[in-house]
């Protein structure tokens, strides 16, 4: 009974997650979290699912979903532009 209890309490992966995988998540946290009130305990965090980074997104109240969604479109916005800076030749 035992041996089926700790097998049901291992991770369904042991695979580490990417460190850019972690590094993305950091940066999205960062700013979800830097965007609302102090007084709003918004809590973005990072799990490992079955090898993918996988972010839940926690404490955003309902009238603030709209500025999640503003957060999250400028942070893309922003990882796009490096990437396409990245990507773009640099002239000598």
């Amino acid at each position: 009974m035992r041996r089926a209890i700790q097998r049901k309490r291992k991770p369904s992966s042991s695979k580490p997650l990417p460190a850019e995988d972690l590094a993305l998540a950091e940066q999205y946290q960062a700013a979800v979290t830097s965007r609302f009130p102090k007084g709003v305990l918004v809590k973005v965090q990072v799990r490992n699912q079955k090898g993918k980074a996988v972010l839940d997104f926690k404490g955003i109240p309902v009238n603030d979903v709209g500025m999640l969604v503003e957060v999250l479109k400028a942070q893309l916005a922003l990882m796009s532009q490096a990437r396409r800076e990245q990507k773009a030749p640099v002239e000598a």
